[in-house]
């Protein structure tokens, strides 16, 4: 299987008369088992195909509990059985380590859960009209492999609060709803309790039609538009639709449960945290003493950043930098010498010249979080290939059960 949740297979004798060692990307098949697949498409030289009907399937294939698999391209790997999905997504990623001749130690952690459903407190809608438009739509997600969507009653990978909400939530398009209205971000804070929606655009939904709704909720369930408060390890975060939050509330403890092990006692030390969002890992290291300068080009979830600060008393430990991470860490390590530095860069992964600095004048210890074992890999590639650093401790935190998407933190020192 490669990253993406399909399986690698080659045609002997070409899937068109004439071609040769052909390579064919299947959708729903594990690997081992002999299946019938239908080919639909080719892109970049590689042909791309679907599972039509299984001849010899693995011992790890079980039946989706979903009803909308596999039409939804939401959940790739409902088809094969938990276990087989965390030993799947550790090979993907040391696969990409082997490509890039990055040099790993023999043990790689592997963090799953132990109920692997109903986990995303974060989730986007889209609206899907029906024959009447907005005024009997639906809300859903994307096909697979399309920009198409599909209406779904329930999400099984979506938090209990969000799928107890979806057929209010449907009311709220259909009354309040304008035909501009795509979308419906939706964030669960307090431990279920709050509920921010927010409408994309902002302009296509009624406002007035939200609140009456909200009422209608009663006590269960508050309704919000501009922020919600998540909890995590004792501190308080304020969360806004424009800013990341970690989707996976219980793994969340386990990743950030990681990286505060791999940096060890930060008391007294200076650190700086790359990429910092709002500060959910910059607040718990001032928590414990260290001083943190969050770097975060945004300079709204900057200032979302300080204000969590203040509410979890650390504003003295804590300074932001409102600039992108390549034009910061320069100046930073100028006016004082760094002990470590976090990276969570988005899928993209760094800057080429963010990985160069580091290799050339970076800290002695890196903690690099990736939900991309590709870029991951590259930019391992030119800090410890090509740099003086090496891999100390590679874990994978499995933050979405259910997709071939998997987060790493490795740990790096400096030789």
């Amino acid at each position: 299987m490669v990253h993406g949740g399909s399986c690698l297979a080659h045609v002997e004798g070409g899937v068109v008369e004439g071609e040769r060692g052909e390579t064919v990307l299947v959708d729903g098949a594990i690997p081992g088992e002999l299946v019938e697949v239908l080919v639909h498409g080719r892109r970049a030289g590689v042909w791309r195909a679907r599972v039509v009907e299984v001849l010899e399937p693995s011992p790890d294939r079980v039946v989706p509990p979903c009803p909308y698999v596999p039409d939804c391209g939401g959940c790739d790997l409902q088809h094969v059985a938990y276990p087989r999905q965390l030993a799947l997504k550790r090979e993907i990623v040391l696969d990409a380590m082997r490509r890039q001749d990055v040099r790993i130690p023999d043990t790689v952690a592997v963090f799953g859960m132990d109920d692997p459903w109903r986990y995303r407190r974060r989730g986007e809608f889209h609206v899907v009209p029906g024959s009447a438009g907005v005024a009997d739509a639906g809300l859903g997600f994307n096909r697979a492999r399309s920009w198409r969507p599909i209406a779904v009653d329930d999400c099984l990978i979506h938090h209990r609060t969000i799928a107890a909400s979806l057929p209010a939530l449907r009311t709220l398009v259909r009354r309040g709803g304008t035909p501009e209205l795509s979308v419906l971000q939706l964030t669960v804070g307090r431990g279920g309790r709050d509920l921010l929606v927010h409408a994309r655009p902002t302009s296509a939904l009624d406002p007035a039609v939200l609140d009456e709704l909200a009422l209608e909720t009663g006590d269960a369930v508050a309704w919000h538009t501009g922020a919600v408060s998540v909890e995590w390890g004792g501190h308080e975060f304020r969360v806004e639709p424009e800013t990341f939050v970690q989707v996976n509330e219980t793994q969340m403890e386990v990743l950030y449960a990681r990286v505060l092990d791999a940096l060890g006692d930060v008391d007294g030390r200076r650190l700086v945290d790359g990429y910092a969002g709002i500060g959910t890992l910059g607040i718990a290291l001032a928590a414990r003493g260290a001083e943190v300068l969050c770097v975060e080009e945004s300079r709204h979830a900057a200032r979302l950043g300080l204000l969590n600060a203040r509410l979890n008393g650390v504003e003295d430990r804590v300074r932001y930098i409102a600039r992108p991470v390549e034009q910061a860490l320069a100046m930073l390590a100028a006016a004082g010498s760094i002990d470590a530095a976090i990276l969570d860069p988005p899928r993209a992964g760094c800057a080429s010249s963010v990985a160069g600095w580091l290799a050339l004048a970076g800290a002695p210890r890196i903690v690099y979080l990736s939900c991309d074992p590709a870029t991951l890999a590259r930019d391992l590639r030119v800090l410890c290939v090509l740099g003086p650093y090496s891999v100390e401790r590679l874990e994978l935190v499995d933050m979405f059960p259910q997709t071939h998407h998997v987060e790493c933190v490795a740990t790096l020192a400096r030789g």
